[in-house]
């Protein structure tokens, strides 16, 4: 009898379980490389009906979603024939980040061959087909003409709304027309902004076909209790919005992002009548040939204390002058308007005065902060209402936002460059807060007494003595 020793024993376990693992590989099954959560997911995703061609996964972090959409990825690949699986991300440099150390790990067992790098960066050949790193800030369809059978959509969190909808609609949507069965799996945490379009449009399509599946922290079994604390702790505890946005995914406005964090649409949008008694001024920011230019007709409440805003108009860029001017006229010709505001270029303002007979005051732009800051309060403190039919500004207030840097403000296609929010800004700057009321007015509960000269006897409230007068009893 032959003996072996350890050391051989172990070879013999290794090569009968690289054996196994090469029989899986070649199956397209690679189950056996998850957590028993991830399983969970992998069984919803793995079992979606031929006509479903959208899933969105919602996962806390840390709960191992990147390497199970590497893992599905590779899967397709090797399952179908001559296609290409696509994983994007907000950026490629971002994605490649993310795909290629996972993809690393998991190939360590693969059959030779199987798994070959491109020459291009980001891209490899495994069986017949192709795994392809992509982005939505760039073209990701330089497969164009290929056959995208699944898109595996990796953390859509840092994602631009507009780079969002360009990367769907142009670019992966038309890349999906010849698959077989093709899909587009989403597998991410929310993003900061709520109206952000994969919330407002693909979670709650996913939601109706009934595709939508949520994965708290509190769903991840492989933490123990000291990794669960550690994940509270570094959100800054449970009740922070990084907490549960992150962890708990749940829709959260990033307030360290949004331009105007306590606006709350069911507070500060109100339908009012056009006031009796008001100085209305119009406040426009103008944005030429590459943003929107937004005109706003506000006003001072003085006995509510209340900044109003009671109208809008708003154009595309490229808008020429005169149409700005007459659309102004037909729309607020009835309404005597105190003072008009208007942040332009210089030639513009001439053009206003001598072309189109506008009468006009620049705005003050000095220290662009902290008339951000002044604007913001007046929705903290609760002084300022915005009319309904405001649409523009009521979604800018929701959900303009500033760039990275935080020192300007973003630019979407739907909000532009938060025009409507730059406008708003110079009206809390400039508005005209004093009384509206002349004299002998009585509007409604409030009458007003021109001052007269004090009378010879005056008994003063008590506790009160104004200077000059003797107290009550003295003699």
């Amino acid at each position: 009898m032959v003996e072996i020793t350890p050391e051989e024993c172990a070879a013999i376990e290794r090569d009968i379980e690289r054996e196994f693992a090469h029989e899986f590989w070649l199956a397209g099954d690679l189950r056996y490389k998850l957590w028993p959560q991830q399983e969970i997911i992998y069984d919803q995703i793995r079992a979606l009906p031929h006509n479903i061609d959208e899933a969105v996964v919602l996962c806390a972090r840390q709960f191992g979603k990147s390497h199970l959409g590497v893992i599905l990825a590779v899967e397709d690949c090797i399952r179908h024939d001559d296609v290409c699986i696509l994983i994007i991300g907000p950026t490629l440099k971002q994605t490649r980040e993310i795909v290629a150390p996972r993809l690393r790990r998991i190939m360590h067992d693969a059959p030779p061959g199987l798994i070959r790098p491109s020459k291009s960066e980001g891209k490899w050949y495994i069986g017949t087909s192709e795994l392809v790193i992509g982005g939505m800030d760039v073209n990701s369809s330089a497969q164009r003409g290929k056959t995208v059978q699944t898109v595996y959509v990796e953390e859509i969190v840092e994602s631009k709304e507009d780079d969002y909808l360009e990367a769907l609609r142009s670019d992966i949507g038309p890349a999906l027309t010849h698959s077989n069965f093709g899909k587009i799996i989403f597998l991410t945490t929310l993003p900061k902004v709520p109206d952000h379009p994969f919330i407002t449009d693909t979670m709650a399509r996913a939601e109706i076909n009934g595709t939508l599946y949520k994965f708290t922290i509190d769903d991840n079994k492989a933490l123990t209790p000291e990794q669960y604390d550690a994940c509270v702790r570094r959100a800054g505890g449970k009740h922070t919005d990084d907490f549960k946005r992150e962890y708990l995914c749940q829709i959260i406005r990033d307030r360290k992002l949004v331009i105007i964090p306590d606006y709350d649409a069911r507070i500060h949008v109100e339908e009012f009548p056009y006031p009796p008694w008001i100085n209305m001024e119009l406040y426009t920011d103008w944005g030429g040939v590459r943003d929107k230019t937004v005109t706003l007709l506000m006003g001072y409440d003085f006995l509510r204390g209340m900044d109003l805003v009671y109208d809008e108009l708003y154009w595309e860029p490229n808008t020429p002058t005169k149409r700005i001017v007459d659309d102004w006229l037909a729309r607020w010709k009835d309404i005597i308007v105190k003072e008009h505001y208007i942040d332009a270029p210089g030639q513009l303002h001439v053009d206003l005065r001598d072309t189109h007979k506008i009468s006009f005051k620049g705005v003050n732009k000095e220290d662009w902060e902290s008339n951000i800051n002044a604007m913001a309060n007046r929705f903290t403190v609760n002084k300022i209402r915005i009319h309904p039919k405001c649409k523009l500004l009521k979604q800018t207030a929701q959900s303009g936002i500033f760039n990275k840097q935080r020192n300007d403000f973003e630019r979407t296609q739907a909000l532009g460059h938060m025009d409507a929010a730059a406008a708003l800004m110079y009206g809390i700057r400039h508005l005209d807060r004093t009384s509206p009321f002349p004299v002998q007015s009585v509007p409604n509960q409030f009458h007003y007494t021109p001052p007269v000269a004090p009378s010879p006897v005056v008994i003063p409230q008590r506790g009160f003595t104004q200077r000059g007068i003797r107290k009550f009893g003295e003699k």
